[in-house]
C-alpha cells in the first residue's frame, strides 16, 4: 500500500490537468449557450457559487478519488475512472431515493435536498448547451423540483455529466502523457 514519489508527481499532474480541462470545458459551455442564444442567455449571478465553486469541488473529489483508486487497485490505468465510477454511484443513489411512484414513475424532490444539490454542483456548463434546444419541463414552484418527464432528467442531469467526466479524463490522461512525457519518471502502471 506503499506510494511512490513518482507516483504523487504524477497523480498532482494528472489532477491539476483535469482541473485546467474541466474549467476550460464548463468556460466553453458557458461561452458556447450564449453564442448560440443570446436572447436567452442567463448570466450567473454569484460566480463563486455557479463557477468555481463547483469546479473546485468536483477537482477535489477527483484528486481524492483517483489517489485512494491509485492507492488500492492493481490495476492502475483503471484507477483513473474511479471519480467517474464514483459518480456513477452516487448520481444514480440519487436518483434511486428521489424517485416517487404515483401515475408513474417520477424524480421529485425538492431545491434544498442535499442530493439535488450535489447534482447541481456536479452539473457541467457543456452539458447545459442541450437545454436551449431540449429543456427539462416541470414544477418547480414552492421549492419542489419535480420535471415531468424522468429520461429527460435523467439524461440532462445524470448520463450525459458522467459521459462528460469520463471523457475529461480519457483526455486528461492523453494530455498528461503528451505534456509531462519527459518531465519525470512516470510511475509503472500495470495494465
Amino acid at each position: 500500500m506503499k506510494i511512490l514519489k513518482s507516483e504523487i508527481n504524477y497523480l498532482i499532474q494528472i489532477t491539476l490537468t483535469w482541473t485546467v480541462i474541466n474549467f476550460a470545458g464548463n468556460l466553453f459551455g458557458l461561452w458556447f449557450m450564449k453564442l448560440l442564444n443570446e436572447a436567452a442567455y442567463i448570466y450567473p449571478e454569484n460566480i463563486m457559487n455557479e463557477f468555481f465553486g463547483p469546479i473546485l469541488l468536483q477537482s477535489l473529489l477527483f484528486g481524492i478519488c483517483i489517489s485512494v483508486a491509485f492507492l488500492y487497485m492493481k490495476k492502475k490505468n483503471l484507477a483513473h475512472y474511479a471519480f467517474g465510477a464514483f459518480q456513477f454511484m452516487i448520481f444514480h443513489i440519487i436518483l434511486v431515493f428521489n424517485l416517487k411512484i404515483h401515475h408513474g414513475l417520477h424524480f421529485v424532490t425538492t431545491f434544498d435536498n442535499p442530493g439535488l444539490k450535489y447534482l447541481s454542483y456536479c452539473g457541467q456548463y457543456m452539458v447545459d448547451i442541450l437545454y436551449l434546444y431540449f429543456p427539462v419541463n416541470g414544477n418547480f414552484e414552492n421549492g419542489m423540483f419535480a420535471p415531468e418527464n424522468l429520461g429527460t432528467f435523467y439524461i440532462h442531469w445524470i448520463f450525459l455529466n458522467i459521459v462528460y467526466y469520463f471523457a475529461i479524463t480519457w483526455v486528461s490522461i492523453q494530455a498528461v502523457n503528451f505534456l509531462f512525457k519527459d518531465s519525470i519518471e512516470k510511475p509503472k502502471i500495470k495494465e
